[in-house]
């Protein structure tokens, strides 16, 4: 899904003149040898392939990393001996299930709460505790297509950027035929005295 259709233009457009680019600098040097120019714009346009390709896996590795930090369960806490410190058992049954209401944020997983009687209860969210944790499972599934479309993009700047290549070493194979001379081109020529006289 394109969300800002003038970046996309811009990009397909900037993508495609790279490509030609780099598909014109393999055709030259193949067909016509090393000069200046045709290593000119090989040695560019491989090097904003590689910059774009570059950009697009550091996005890609930024995004997994700060996933699976996010994802990964911390330690556990020592919950009871923190609780055992609380005087009051309402105030003990509400930090206890502040503890699993954010382990259910976090993680989805159900967790045990010790209510006021000293009961292990198992926590029931609630109607806003299941919307805090759709924000929770909305950022991390934006965040990971982020992260599979920084890979795509890639994965296709290095196969655009061979089959370039391919195509400009095929397309070299194709030389121009040379001009040849024919035996009747001596005797249709205009004959230079004519011309000379008729001025």
């Amino acid at each position: 899904m394109v969300e800002n259709l003038v970046d996309f233009t811009l990009n397909v457009g900037a993508g495609a003149i790279v490509l030609l680019c780099l598909f014109e600098g393999t055709r030259r040097l193949a067909a016509y040898g090393v000069h200046r120019k045709a290593v000119l714009l090989f040695a560019l346009s491989v090097g904003v392939c590689a910059l774009c390709g570059g950009f697009a896996y550091q996005k890609y590795a930024d995004l997994k990393a700060s996933l699976s930090a996010s994802q990964r369960k911390p330690p556990p806490v020592q919950v009871a001996a923190t609780l055992s410190r609380v005087a009051s058992p309402e105030k003990r049954e509400f930090l206890s299930q502040a503890f699993a209401r954010q382990k259910f944020k976090e993680f989805g997983t159900l967790g045990p709460y010790i209510d006021h009687n000293g009961q292990t209860r198992t926590f029931a969210p609630t109607q806003e505790d299941l919307a805090a944790r759709e924000v929770v499972v909305a950022y991390y599934t934006r965040t990971e297509n982020t992260a599979r479309a920084s890979l795509a993009e890639t994965l296709l700047w290095l196969i655009a950027g061979v089959v370039a290549v391919f195509l400009g070493l095929a397309m070299s194979l194709d030389k121009p035929p040379r001009p040849e001379v024919q035996d009747g081109a001596l005797e249709t020529s205009p004959d230079r005295s004519d011309i000379a006289l008729t001025r």
